[in-house]
Parts: C-alpha cells; structure tokens; sequence
C-alpha cells in the first residue's frame, strides 16, 4: 500500500475553502485539530507522525487569515494509506 504524509493544516484549510465546519475552531476539546485526529487515526487506521508542524502560509507574519476558525500556525502531521483518502475527504464534506 502506498502512504501520505498530510497535515491537519491541510484538511483545515481544505474545510475552510469549501465552508464547511466554520463554526468549529481549529484548536480546544471538540476543535476541528482533535476531530481530524479522532477520524484519521481512530476510524481511518492512520498514526500522527508530528504533533506541532509549522504550517506554511506564504509569510506567516503577513497572513490575516491564522486565527481560531480561520488557518493554523502549526497542526499535527498525519501518515495514511491512499486507500483512505476518499473515506477521509466523504467525512469532512459531512462537517
């Protein structure tokens, strides 16, 4: 099987473009960070391989769109078989 590397920021910023999950923030109990991390590895059989990867937004300094329901400044890294892909990305259209 081939595996992915993909981040949370990734998938955030995946659900934020498409609308979806806008009342979720990125961060806290029931953030959208521990939603992706519940669905990826405990549903999707994938594992965490970082857990405060830096995310690259063009210059970070200059970017306005980095807040709680916006972009993550850092997020988990996750490694997943493509097989998943398409159950991951049915999932996050749900939010």
């Amino acid at each position: 099987m081939i595996k992915i590397k993909i981040g949370a920021d990734e998938l955030i910023l995946w659900l934020r473009k498409n609308n979806k999950a806008n009342s979720i923030p990125n961060d806290e109990i029931q953030g959208l960070g521990r939603k992706i991390h519940d669905l990826i590895v405990g549903q999707l059989g994938g594992k965490k391989v970082n857990d405060d990867y830096p995310s690259y937004w063009a210059n970070l300094d200059e970017v306005t769109h980095i807040d709680k329901f916006g972009l993550p400044k850092s997020s988990a890294q996750y490694e997943i078989n493509t097989s998943e892909l398409e159950r991951l990305y049915v999932e996050l259209n749900n939010w």
